[in-house]
């Protein structure tokens, strides 16, 4: 590949934005949600931002406020439509605003990261609608937290709405619109996986929904056009936090996020996105 062709590598028609999932703000100093990936994109040519979205909001709550972030983006760049790439409850958000919030116009992919599209049968479990025993069901909130971080008080209302049976009714009435292309990604821990705490949660969630990434299940993750499984030649078994760079949580080192999205983004580049 030439010099000029790896800077024009991520050169979309139109801007991407980040969105985060739930339990980290992406503008967080303690916390650098997406590392150095969208430095790597510019370099690579990509017009890229994120969504400052807030960690615990509601999906409505934080879709709105995607809205007005995605608005001001397109006024400044003067360009008609954005690229979203949502990571965990940031792909719900990034569907919710495409389908309820008038604004499909503007938007012309969709890309979801492990984003439990069918729910969470880890958020039953927090919630206490699956039948483990009370000490399986209190180390795995441990290990939950000891990944999220401390959960404020309203962090509740975002583990109910990423529930199976919460995400039943959001797919009911959040309707994909005609106008923007979906596509999904999804990835899933294996035994061979380097962190004990990642296995543990894989391994529970494993007799709920099948292969999982340590939080969603691979089949929840589909959603749209569903490109495969995250992962490289490096690293075969890649967690929910792996895929946008927190491997700085109990995570895998040698996967190495930068050129999986570098790869995303071209292909939107290939779509004419």
């Amino acid at each position: 590949m030439s010099s000029e062709e790896k800077i024009s590598y991520c050169a979309t028609n139109y801007p991407v934005i980040l969105v985060s999932g739930l339990g980290f703000n992406d503008q967080s100093r303690i916390l650098n949600y997406w590392g150095t990936i969208p430095e790597s994109l510019k370099m690579h040519g990509c017009d890229v931002y994120t969504a400052y979205q807030d960690a615990f909001s509601s999906i409505p709550d934080n879709a709105i406020k995607l809205k007005f972030r995605i608005l001001d983006i397109l006024e400044k760049t003067k360009k008609d439509k954005i690229n979203i790439i949502g990571h965990s409850k940031g792909g719900l958000e990034a569907r919710y605003l495409a389908s309820r919030l008038g604004i499909d116009n503007y938007i012309s992919s969709v890309t979801t990261l492990g984003t439990p599209h069918k729910g969470a049968y880890l958020a039953d479990i927090v919630l206490g609608k699956l039948p483990l025993p009370k000490f399986a069901t209190a180390r795995l909130v441990n290990l939950y937290a000891s990944i999220l971080g401390d959960m404020r008080p309203d962090s509740l209302r975002s583990i109910v709405q990423v529930s199976t049976q919460s995400m039943k009714q959001f797919n009911d009435e959040v309707v994909d619109s005609s106008k923007v292309y979906y596509q999904s990604y999804g990835s899933h821990v294996n035994k061979e996986y380097p962190n004990v705490i990642w296995r543990t949660m894989a391994y529970i969630i494993r007799e709920y929904e099948g292969k999982n990434d340590g939080m969603v299940g691979l089949e929840s993750s589909k959603w749209g056009n569903f490109r495969g499984i995250i992962q490289s030649e490096a690293a075969s078994s890649v967690s929910h936090g792996d895929m946008v760079g927190l491997t700085q949580l109990f995570g895998n080192p040698k996967f190495n996020a930068k050129p999986f999205f570098s790869e995303i983004i071209h292909d939107l580049k290939e779509m004419n996105h």
